[in-house]
Order: C-alpha cells, then structure tokens, then sequence
C-alpha cells in the first residue's frame, strides 16, 4: 500500500508539470574508500537474478565478470556510493578575497579562484548571495573559469540566491567549473548561468544555433585517474551549450537536486544534454584508473524544452544508478543509453512527461563523429512513470537482454507505442502497465530494425513477454517480426482494437 501510495503521489506531480509545461508553451581509478554518508534512497531495490543464481554459468564478457546491473560490486554485492562528508576545516569567504556579489562588478573569478588555492583539504569555499561575474580564466586553463582542488567544498548560500554569471560564449570546450582527477569535493547551492542573450534552442536538426559556455560543470580524468566521491547538489544550470554537468571517465560521482534547462543549441554532435554520463571511448577494462561506473544521477528535475536530451548514458560506463528524476519534454529521447555499449546500468522510479520521442531508449542511430548503434548488455529499466512520450521504452539497433519491468506507462494523444524493441535480441518485457492512446496507438510492439548505415540490423528474438497489463488502451500487442517469442499471461482488457496482432509468416510465436 505505501508503494502504492508514494506512487499514486509522484503522478499526481507529474500531471501538475505536464499541465504547467501546456501554459508555459501557450504563454510562451575510482577510489574505495569510505566517507561519512552514503548515497541516499528512498527504498531498496532488489536486483534481478543473475544466471550464478540460476546455477547457470555467466557467458563471458569483455567486461570481465560484471553480470549484475546497478550500484553492485564486481561480485554482485549490493554498495553504497561514497559521498564527501561535511567540511571540517575552515570557511573561506570569497568576498574576504575581493569578490563583489553586486551583480556588473568587475570581474570576481580570479577572486574565487584566489580562495580555492587558499584552501586546504577539509575547508569550503563559501559564496555569499549575490551575483558573481565570471570574466577571467584560470591563468593554467584558458578555458575554464574555476578549477576544483581536491578536498575542498565549493557552496553558495542557496540555488536561488547565489549566481554565478559567466562571459564565457562559443569557445572551444569552455568550462564555467573543471575538475579533473579531483576528489572528496562538494559542489552545492548556486547557479550557473552566462551572458549569452540569443534564442535557446529548439532544432535537433541546428547545428549552428549555440552560445555561451560548451559546459556548466566538467568533471573528468586527469593522467588516466578519473575524478571521484563528487556530490554536485542543487544547483541550477542554464544558458550553457553542449552539456550541463558532464561526467567522463570517472566513479563514484553523485548528482542529486539539481535543475536543469535553457540549452542554447540542441544540434548533432552533442549539444543541448542536461546530464551526461560518459565512458572513455573504445574503453572496456573495468580495471582501469579512469572506469566510469557507480555515478549516481538523482532526484534532478529537468525543463526539457530546450534539451536535447535530459540524462544521457555514453561509451562504455557502467553501473550507474539514474533514479527519481523529474524530466518535463525534451526534443529527443530524455534518458537516452546512446549507442555505444553502456551496459548494466539502473534506470527506475524516473518519472518522464510530454517527450517528443522515447522517454527511456537504449540504442540510438545518430552521431556525427561517433557511429551509434547498440546499447550494451544488461541494463534495468524499472518502475518509472511515463506519461505522453512519443514512445514509452525504446530498444533499437541489437541491444541486447534488457530487462524492462513494472513501468507504468500512459499514452497521450501523439504517443505511437508503450514498448518498441527493434531487433533488442533476449528483452525481457515484465509487469508493466500500459494504458491510453488514441488511433494508431499499440501498447507493445515487435518490429524489424533496418539498422542505420547496415549497423543493427535484425529482427526480435528471444523475447518473453510475461505479466504485462494493458487496459483501457486502443491496441494491445503487435508482432510485425520476430522469432523465439514467449508471450506468457498477459492481462489485456478493455481494448478498442485488436488485443493480439501477429503478421502473416512468424513463426515461433508461443502464446500462454
């Protein structure tokens, strides 16, 4: 009853932002070592079985061992991601070092900057409410307004009352906040903006459009050790070009709280993602100093009107936790695994409202430099809320064996399907409800996939669907192609059209 509730409660908010979001549109290596508190859940989630358990040997992976998706170790043991504890040295004010937070003051960056350097492993960087200029850059970074030291806290007094303003516009990866190989920082309570006073986005297709700093936050690698035991909390971010928060080829890094929108570009070839998790391209050794795995991505609230996509999953990281977000639209598919082998990761309790596209896809058919196809082994894709996407759950190009389970999913009038799979070898669909839709709409769908350039070609195969709900929804399940597929106690009820629709020629069809 208490799921149940807690479930009841966060549909209704999301009822209350896709009805806010209709006004606005008509008015207009890792470290191990442990730290004072852990991230924070609301419940435990109990992992899907692994092959071990079934006494079934794992086949091999050139991922090593790692079988089980989630915040898991490498033996399958449930962790808890390690935040920084609370600053327990000395609180350094940037305005002792000469920052003005009057807003069109000179310039305050060098000012903070002075503080960090200041700061000894255990101290925070404090800045008052106000509005802090941004215009220099660090003297050993040209790109980059603030650079993070290892240790040391960075807060303001409040998303809406510190700002920092940044004059950064259009120059090759600019970073308004770097870190690289940096541990142990808190990054909280203030807001990234810039200057930049053009149209923000809104063309997928626009790859000039685009202004003000490539990145909000950048945190990465440096001489192959990736940062960890970051928590960037409640900020807000907006007017930036490519990514908001960037994260690449690091762990253990917590993003909870924060608000993010207004990307000024939403072209091809990266621009306009609110939350990126990245892998180390062409990388797939868990071992390595710089593996991106156990990032936590939670409780953020997203206005995709000007986003690309929301949360985005890249190259090989693995292990992630995406949980309890709020994403209000976006142009493209909001939480998007994008092609390139991200495998075992936990997608759940995310609630997704009014997207041009996919509210989940795993796969993606694009990119510019980087030839998308499949999405890797194994991720988990569970009890979110999914509410008048164009597609509930995408899995396209062969991505394969993805469990995806006790969504529920409702169609709004431009939604097409509940659940796609496109090739999607071994998917398992499981106890997911789905509801609504008007003509055209399928609850769940099987088709071929052309692939994109030859890439991911195929047709589904080894898919169970078992336990499914669909009620009061135009149509129920659709098999336009397939082979070795389980369709075993479905509810199907209350259907306009048809219930069950196999194409001519499919063979291997098993109907419990």
């Amino acid at each position: 009853m208490m799921k149940e509730s807690v479930r009841n409660s966060r549909r209704g908010v999301a009822h209350i932002w896709w009805v806010a979001l209709g006004l606005m549109v008509l008015l207009t290596a890792c470290t191990v070592e442990k730290s004072d508190g852990p991230v924070e859940s609301d419940e435990a989630v109990e992992r899907p079985p692994s092959e071990s358990d079934k006494g079934v040997e794992p086949a091999p992976s050139e991922q090593g061992d790692w079988q089980l998706p989630g915040l898991v170790d490498r033996s399958g043991k449930p962790i808890e991601v390690p935040t920084p504890g609370p600053a327990t040295g000395k609180t350094l004010n940037v305005t002792d070092f000469g920052a003005d937070p009057d807003p069109d003051s000179h310039d305050d960056a060098a000012a903070i900057r002075e503080a960090l350097y200041a700061a000894e492993p255990g101290d925070e960087v404090l800045l008052p409410a106000g509005t802090y200029d941004l215009r220099s850059t660090d003297p050993d970074d040209e790109s980059t307004n603030i650079v993070l030291h290892s240790g040391v806290d960075l807060r303001g007094e409040g998303q809406e009352s510190t700002v920092l303003l940044t004059s950064l516009d259009g120059e090759d990866d600019s970073r308004v906040i770097r870190g690289s190989g940096v541990n142990d920082v808190v990054v909280a309570d203030f807001t990234i903006t810039s200057r930049y006073e053009g149209k923000l986005g809104d063309n997928p297709e626009d790859d000039d459009a685009g202004g003000g700093p490539m990145y909000g936050i950048h945190l990465g690698a440096k001489e192959g050790k990736g940062s960890s035991q970051i928590l960037v909390k409640n900020l807000g971010i907006r007017r930036f070009e490519r990514h908001g928060i960037s994260v690449k080829a690091s762990c253990e890094v917590t993003l909870s709280g924060n608000y993010i929108s207004e990307a000024t570009g939403i072209g091809p070839g990266g621009q306009g993602y609110g939350i990126a998790i990245e892998g180390s391209r062409n990388q797939h050794d868990p071992d390595a100093a710089n593996d991106s795995r156990h990032n936590v991505v939670i409780g953020n609230t997203f206005d995709g009107r000007h986003l690309r996509h929301a949360i985005l999953l890249q190259f090989p990281t693995h292990n992630n936790l995406v949980a309890d977000n709020i994403i209000v639209g976006s142009h493209l598919d909001a939480i998007d695994l994008h092609g390139e082998g991200e495998y075992l990761n936990e997608v759940r309790d995310n609630t997704v409202v009014g997207g041009q596209r996919a509210g989940i896809a795993l796969g993606n058919s694009g990119g510019v430099k980087n030839k998308h196809d499949a999405s890797g082994f194994g991720n988990w894709v569970h009890s979110n809320d999914l509410i008048g996407n164009r597609q509930g759950v995408l899995v396209i190009l062969g991505t394969p064996d993805t469990l995806i389970e006790d969504n529920w999913i409702t169609a709004g009038e431009d939604s097409k399907v509940g659940i796609e799979v496109r090739n999607g070898p071994g998917t398992e669909l499981h106890g997911n409800h789905i509801t609504g839709g008007t003509d055209g709409f399928w609850a769940i769908l099987l088709t071929e996939d052309r692939g994109t350039d030859g890439r991911g070609k195929g047709i589904p195969s080894g898919i169970k669907i078992e336990s499914n709900v669909i009620r009061q929804s135009t149509n129920g399940i659709r098999i336009d192609a397939g082979e070795d597929l389980n369709l075993v106690e479905n509810v199907v009820e209350g259907i306009d059209g048809a219930k069950l629709r196999v194409a001519d020629g499919i063979n291997g069809v098993k109907v419990e």
